[in-house]
């Protein structure tokens, strides 16, 4: 398992789908991290097609930043 604070279900094929974030913010280091201005400029890469980024743990109370990157059938 793996817990991301993020809010999602699958349906009888296995398939997973996020639907919406429990939290919004990413705690790094000293600083608070929003997802959506990450995931805003990894969309604007012309192979992206979806994009979801999330907090990683890293340390006993820190975490950092994940990106799931989907690109477009055909891109690199």
């Amino acid at each position: 398992w793996y817990h991301s604070d993020d809010l999602g279900y699958y349906d009888e094929d296995g398939d997973f789908f996020v639907i919406d974030r429990l939290k919004e913010l990413i705690k790094c280091k000293l600083y608070d991290i929003a997802p959506g201005p990450i995931e805003n400029c990894i969309r604007e890469h012309p192979s992206v097609s979806e994009v979801a980024v999330v907090a990683k743990p890293y340390g006993l109370e820190r975490e950092q930043p994940m990106a799931f990157v989907t690109k477009l059938p055909g891109k690199e």
